[in-house]
């Protein structure tokens, strides 16, 4: 993201404790039955008498509506509805016949003074009357009772006319305390919004910042289903949309839930009244939301291992409900296999497997009549994916030597299939048409295309690469080694407008203080060097050795320059794909290079002395409420970890940078994942939603950004390496990796070459981000409907987190058993046979019962189609390599265990694995010319 009008804002601040989460639903509970919808207020009050007087819930009303809404005795003075905004309005729109609608707002209606309040202890009902021209047409009835644990809240309607009335749309506008930037205020008054509105099991919940509880839950009631949202002039659920449904469709939305009207009969008929419901709970955290979603009769869901799917894999799902499940039904029976998998302490499982590309919605059917839709998203294998999208980005290259950006690797539109360019930004306008040639959007293409060639090298694309840094980047976009702040980067709006501009200041030809560029291209220059060394069968233009210079240049010139220039310290801020510099440092290393690898070191822990010893803002970015760091902030964290001993050191007295103290690691580790989680969805099973990261919008737009799968990379490394329930964490850092593959547009020549934007040209091509609401506007400024962007934007810098997060892991799961996350799983006895298919084939983990093991290669891959064979016991492991590269070589191998002594055995040949300080074993493998079956089996010693 380029540099944006700065806000003015009092940011979230840290995370300051977190709970085990996602864990499995447990008990369940009775829902409550939706009674008469005008209720007399004496039966109400009966119903709970006392009630407030021992209720969590801190609550104030006027006119009808909640207006104040905390949390008894809370440890954070939190008011979960906005100021001025009032819980419990309904906005109508209704018709007599095929007459035009007619809206009523009891929100208005409250102004005017039409209503009739009734209080009774903790019970209270307020009826309005909706007229036309003094004549009474509908009664609307909302009550609140609150009770010990929860408000039930309760609306009913009643035709007052002697005809039918139809209700086209009956929503309840949700004007919650969401705003982060309350000046005087601290973050902790103000709530992020997850939600899933889906039918019968359709749920919302708030929570704060630091992710302390309690977390308010909002549920249907029985009889009343959730099916449509709206966020334009405030967020509010629809029960009814028909007429909302039109707008949506004029507009070219094609929403995926039914828009449903309801007709009531002339007064005094049968059906002439309706009742709806809610209610308002506190869960203590997210696996209390779990329960009460059990509790109040809806369904708690658990997926392994994601919602975007691709056609080589199988997902599973686990059910939990009070009811009994009735079935479950594909969207395209035909090409969905469903398979129960039976019950397991009291959760309904069933494994899927999806042909047909694109969206694809399971309903489940449950209790009597009750509904539940899960959308999920079916794509080519993943390794399909990363070869398309790299050889989209080389296709776009514009190469013209006559033009200042020859070399460009350019955007392309995929809903009007033009290539976009400094003379033609296209549907781009304004201070935005940046993301063409520079900032994230413009660096993050080259970054994904080069870290590509690494695993899967393809000469074209490396000779792209080439031609983009020759004619674009050196001595254009990027500063040579021969002029003055040497290896600077150029923003926006391109380093041609800066280079040439008469401003020689900031604004100009010194417009190279934004941090946020550097990491992209140190990533190129580091992902290039790796080709260079590691496959020697691809040509590049400079040797290994000059590719790593650049890299290290460019990430000093990223600490040093933009503090000159603009005192802008690049210690302070997370960033994207910078984690790659500790890769920098150990190529540095084995070159040889130490003076250069421990100069970048010292400004690397400089960073991660900031972050876990000066308590950071870790939301604020570019804006006050920003996801953009918890890539970064993990890493610093687990560098920490790794580097515990160096970073405790004692240093001189008169140091202002302090030692960095394992327990305060351990704190910075637990406090920066839980804010991760924080703006992620982690309960929500849409694929939109689960392991997507959220903004300020909080999911109601731009979901599926390049943050779902770079901090995703931070939640799976987590999982493995950190957390002592790794299981929750490893459905939600699976669910991230998969997540937002569901934006590129790829395709078989039967599918038309893509779901979102289909035709040959757009094979390949990919959105840079997810648009759930039916309508509005990209942060790029262009009108959409629901569905993905039809420009990349900044996709590819998530593609390239999917790179590092990639990994197949097996695992015994509390609720699924042996499973595997990205992988094909076959059991025998005593042993599981997995076939890796994260799209890398680079990264094996066991996390069993009996232990847990890794493997990680550096440059060769497991092969294709073969099982790794790991023994239940951890006790062995058995597996096959292949290669790209065609000459005989030796593979690069790292590996872990949680106990015991390992040998590896290759060639006939043993080989004791010895651990480092680190815990891992590094080694390598013989492996002969146009290798596919070089064997290693690795054996416990004790």
């Amino acid at each position: 993201m380029a540099e944006r009008p700065t806000e003015p804002a009092t940011p979230p601040t840290n995370a300051v404790s977190r709970r085990d989460f996602l864990q499995a639903a447990g008990a369940a509970g009775a829902g409550f039955a939706l009674g008469d919808p005008t209720p007399a207020l004496a039966q109400v009050a009966a119903a709970v008498p006392g009630a407030h007087a021992r209720s969590d819930f801190d609550v104030a009303f006027e006119k009808g509506a909640i207006v104040s809404l905390r949390r008894m005795n809370d440890a954070f003075d939190t008011n979960y509805v906005q100021t001025g905004g009032r819980v419990g309005d309904v906005v109508l729109r209704y018709r007599r016949g095929a007459g035009d609608w007619q809206t009523a707002d009891t929100s208005m209606l409250a102004k005017e003074g039409q209503l009739t309040e009734r209080v009774n202890g903790d019970a209270r009902e307020t009826r309005f009357v909706v007229s036309e021209s003094g004549t009474p047409v509908l009664d609307v009835s909302v009550g609140f009772v609150v009770e010990a644990e929860k408000i039930r809240w309760t609306i009913g309607v009643a035709n007052r006319t002697a005809e039918p009335l139809e209700i086209g749309d009956f929503s309840v506008p949700l004007p919650m305390n969401t705003n982060f930037r309350q000046p005087g205020r601290p973050s902790t008054a103000a709530v992020l919004k997850h939600s899933f509105i889906s039918g019968d099991a359709s749920f919302l919940f708030w929570m704060r910042n630091n992710s302390v509880g309690p977390y308010l839950t909002m549920t249907p009631q029985p009889g009343t289903r959730l099916e449509y949202w709206e966020a334009q002039g405030g967020y509010r659920v629809f029960v009814h949309s028909a007429a909302a449904g039109v707008i949506a469709r004029e507009r070219g939305c094609k929403w995926r839930q039914a828009h449903t009207t309801a007709t009531l009969a002339p007064a005094g008929k049968s059906g002439a009244t309706r009742s709806y419901g809610f209610t308002l709970r506190w869960a203590p955290d997210y696996d209390g939301v779990r329960r009460i979603l059990v509790d109040e009769g809806g369904v708690d869901v658990h997926v392994v291992p994601g919602m975007t799917v691709p056609t080589d894999l199988v997902a599973r799902f686990a059910l939990r409900t009070n009811h009994q499940i009735r079935g479950v039904d594909a969207e395209f029976p035909r090409e969905t296999a469903i398979r129960s998998l039976g019950s397991k302490d009291g959760a309904s499982l069933y494994e899927v497997r999806f042909q047909r590309l694109g969206e694809n919605r399971l309903t489940v059917r449950y209790g009597d009549g009750k509904q539940l839709h899960l959308e999920w998203f079916s794509t080519e294998p993943i390794e399909t994916l990363i070869r398309k999208r790299g050889a989209f980005i080389a296709k776009q290259q514009i190469r013209d030597p006559d033009k200042w950006y020859d070399g460009l690797l350019a955007e392309w539109n995929m809903d009007s299939r033009v290539q976009l360019s400094p003379d033609n930004y296209d549907r781009i306008k304004g201070w935005r048409i940046y993301a063409v040639t520079c900032d994230d959007p413009g660096l993050s293409k080259p970054a994904f295309l080069a870290a590509k060639q690494t695993v899967y090298p393809e000469q074209a694309e490396v000779g792209a690469l080439d031609y983009y840094i020759e004619r674009f980047v050196w001595g254009g976009l990027q500063r040579t080694s021969d002029e003055t702040y040497a290896y600077g980067i150029y923003g926006i709006p391109d380093w041609k407008q800066n280079r040439d501009s008469a401003d020689p200041g900031r604004n100009g030809r010194m417009h190279i203080w934004r941090i946020y560029d550097y990491p992209h291209l140190v990533l190129m220059y580091l992902s290039l060097y790796r080709v260079a060394k590691h496959q020697p069968h691809i040509r590049t233009a400079l040797d290994a050795r000059e590719y790593l210079r650049r890299a290290f240049n460019t990430a000093v010139a990223m600490f040093t320059i933009p503090t000159e220039v603009e005192r802008w310290s690049a210690y302070r801020t997370g960033l994207y794909n910078e984690l790659v510099f500790v890769d920098v440092i150990d190529a540095l290393e084995s070159e040889g290079l130490r003076d250069d690898a421990d100069r970048l070191r010292m400004h690397w822990e400089r960073k991660v002395q900031f972050f876990i010893n000066e308590n950071p803002n870790l939301f604020q970015s570019e804006y006050a409420f920003d996801s953009t760091g918890f890539e970064s902030t993990h890493a610093l964290a687990s560098y920490a970890v790794r580097h515990a001993r160096q970073l405790a050191r004692e240093r001189p007295q008169n140091d202002k940078f302090p030692p960095i103290l394992p327990d305060a690691t351990r704190r910075f580790m637990e406090v920066q994942m839980a804010a991760n989680l924080f703006c992620r969805g982690s309960i929500e099973p849409a694929y939109y939603y689960l392991g997507s990261d959220y903004r300020g919008s909080a999911g109601n737009a731009y979901t599926l950004t390049y943050m779902s799968q770079m901090s995703g990379w931070a939640v799976l490394d987590y999982a493995l390496h950190h957390a002592a329930n790794p299981h929750p964490y490893l459905r939600l850092g699976g669910a991230s990796y998969l997540s937002a593959w569901a934006l590129m547009n790829t395709g078989t020549r039967e599918s038309n070459y893509g779901y979102w934007y289909p035709g040959a040209e757009n094979d390949g091509g990919a959105g840079g981000g997810f648009e759930p609401a039916p309508f509005g506007n990209t942060w790029l400024e262009q009108p959409h409907t629901r569905g993905s962007w039809y420009y990349s934007c900044e996709i590819d810098l998530g593609f390239c987190g999917a790179l590092r997060g990639a990994a197949t892991v097996l695992a015994d799961d509390p609720i699924f058993g042996r499973c595997c996350h990205l992988g094909e799983l076959r059991q025998t006895r005593g042993r599981s046979d997995v076939i890796p298919r994260d799209g890398l084939r680079r990264r094996f983990h066991a996390v069993l019962s009996a232990g847990r093991l890794h493997i990680e290669l550096d440059v060769d891959r497991f092969a294709a189609d073969r099982a790794i064979e790991v023994a239940d016991d951890l006790s062995r492991v058995d597996f096959t390599l292949e290669s790209d590269e065609p000459t005989a070589h030796r593979a690069r191998l790292r590996f872990a265990a949680s106990a015991g002594s390992y040998s590896m055995k290759t060639s006939g040949t043993f080989t004791d694995l010895v651990v480092d300080a680190s815990g891992w074993a590094a080694v390598e493998v013989p492996v002969p010319a146009n290798a596919v079956g070089a064997t290693v089996s690795i054996v416990r010693r004790d």
